[in-house]
C-alpha cells in the first residue's frame, strides 16, 4: 500500500510538471534594426506572420505599421507630452 501511494504522488508530480513545461514553440518576436534605420519586427513561432515597423517622421514622432497573417494592417503613432509620458494614439 505504501508503494501504491509513492507511485500514485510520483505520477502526480510528474503530471503537474507536464503542464508546466511547453510542449512546443511559444509565440515571441525577433526585432532588429535595418539599414534605413527603422525598427522591424517579426512574428515567431505562434505568431508567425505578424510584422511590424516603426520609423521616425519629420516631427520626430514614431510612427508604427503593423500587419497581422489574417491580413488585417494599421499604424499608430507615438511621442513625448511635456510631461515626459510615451504617449500613442
Amino acid at each position: 500500500m505504501k508503494k501504491l501511494n509513492i507511485l500514485i504522488i510520483a505520477l502526480a508530480i510528474f503530471a503537474g510538471a507536464q503542464m508546466l513545461v511547453p510542449s512546443k514553440s511559444e509565440a515571441g518576436t525577433s526585432c532588429k534594426y535595418d539599414w534605413l534605420g527603422n525598427y522591424v519586427c517579426t512574428g515567431t513561432g505562434q505568431d508567425s506572420g505578424w510584422n511590424s515597423s516603426t520609423k521616425k517622421d519629420w516631427l520626430g514622432n514614431d510612427v508604427t505599421n503593423w500587419n497581422s497573417p489574417t491580413g488585417q494592417s494599421g499604424s499608430f503613432s507615438c511621442k513625448y507630452d511635456w510631461l515626459g509620458n510615451y504617449v500613442c494614439n
